[in-house]
């Protein structure tokens, strides 16, 4: 099981569930102090939200503990960057602009079309209804295209959900690459018009690195024209950046020796509204002396900073196996999670996975705790040293992640003997 799925099935049941409180021990003042290991490159809270959203009505509160174990042998990357590539672009125009014809730009023969009714449109889009235009020419829709699909076709063949009044349809190949104009004489209201061209050389490659993000963060988003040799440059690229509650930022565009950066500030106030925020990128540039259009989208989790994880782990042993205790400052109401993957030492000296531990609660502002709970026989056959990595701290009730370490503690046997606050 990769990390991704693991982390996906963790977040899924802890939505549903939880763990009971308990407070952080303190380190004594004849023990040094081990607050969790933190690297550059891991997420990390500098400073905390007090008036983050509500959380949503609902959330459960009871605590929850479990872990379960897995195959030493398993790979557990570190979240990589997300990358889209699109060889799409769409058009939103109104009713007065397709009655005269909309004109669409494409680059290989075969492009695909779908011209979809936005909310308050009164007329759906019929085959009959249609007009295709090339070279002023006006074609007969019939012999112009194919694969003609009304939006419950294609809610049945994909999944997905389509505007009603909607219509997909693929321009013949035959009739080659370059400008059509498609016409709706009788279009009332605004639409917007997708253009997918799956066998084209021309795309808008956007890399998210990071796609977990806090408010008040700067967004980083790298976009690239992949194009054969020769292509012109982009002649514009720019972007906005929306959240869950309809609230714009503009993506700035900048060079970079690889290509482009897409730079935005995230504000300070999380958005009111649940769910994941948008980076739309939008790019024109010129292939074979006609026009060449791109967009391509990425998500990001954008979450305030209501918790934080600090200072000193408590390290328990006994018959019912090894507990380990994981400090919280807590600066809003709300049930959070944390979860990690136990690494142990095996008979050569090195390290493998052994189990995914997961605890959650409903906590109240201020030094909280979580305890994370390993049974003696989810790491039978390993032994000291053990380590935590990819532990990583989320507020459930928000739906974000709020810190990340990739190897966040490591376990001596002199920890195991006694059970200590590190």
């Amino acid at each position: 099981m990769r990390t991704t799925t693991i982390h996906t099935l963790c977040l899924s049941i802890g939505f549903a569930l939880a763990t009971g409180p308990v407070f952080a021990q303190e380190a004594s003042a004849s023990e040094p102090s081990h607050p969790l290991a933190a690297s550059p490159a891991d997420q990390k809270v500098a400073v905390l939200a007090k008036d983050a959203p509500a959380n949503p009505p609902g959330i459960e509160r009871e605590p929850v503990r479990f872990s379960w174990a897995i195959d030493s042998s398993t790979t557990l990357d570190a979240p990589q960057p997300f990358t889209a590539t699109s060889r799409d672009y769409w058009t939103t125009v109104d009713a007065r602009e397709l009655a005269r014809g909309h004109t669409v730009h494409t680059t290989r023969p075969g492009a695909m079309v779908l011209v979809s009714p936005e909310r308050g449109a009164a007329a759906a889009v019929q085959p009959s209804d249609m007009r295709i235009l090339r070279g002023g020419r006006v074609l007969d829709p019939a012999t112009a295209t194919d694969r003609n699909a009304p939006a419950s076709e294609l809610r049945a063949a994909t999944g997905a959900p389509f505007a009603a009044g909607s219509l997909g349809f693929r321009l013949r190949p035959e009739l080659g690459a370059g400008r059509f104009d498609i016409q709706v004489p009788d279009a009332r209201g605004r639409y917007v018009v997708h253009v997918h061209e799956p066998d084209s050389p021309y795309a808008l490659k956007l890399v998210n690195p990071d796609t977990t993000k806090l408010t008040g963060d700067s967004v980083s988003i790298d976009a690239e024209l992949v194009a054969p040799a020769g292509t012109p440059p982009l002649q514009r690229l720019g972007g906005l950046l929306t959240a869950p509650d309809g609230r714009t930022f503009d993506l700035t565009p900048v060079r970079t020796a690889g290509g482009y950066r897409l730079q935005a500030q995230l504000p300070r106030q999380a958005s009111s509204q649940p769910g994941l925020w948008e980076a739309h990128a939008f790019a024109v540039g010129e292939a074979a002396g006609e026009p060449l259009l791109r967009d391509a989208k990425v998500a990001l989790e954008v979450t305030a900073p209501t918790a934080r994880l600090g200072g000193s782990y408590a390290v328990t042993t006994g018959p019912d196996g090894l507990e380990v205790t994981v400090p919280l400052q807590v600066a809003s109401e709300g049930r959070y999670e944390v979860r990690t993957v136990l690494h142990g030492t095996d008979a050569s000296g090195s390290l493998r996975p052994a189990a995914v531990g997961h605890s959650a609660d409903w906590l109240r502002p201020g030094r909280q705790a979580l305890t994370l709970e390993f049974a003696p026989e989810l790491y039978r056959g390993l032994t000291a040293p053990f380590e935590l990595r990819q532990l990583s701290l989320g507020d459930q009730g928000r739906h974000g992640r709020l810190e990340y370490r990739e190897n966040a503690a490591r376990l001596e046997a002199r920890d195991l003997r006694t059970g200590t606050t590190r």
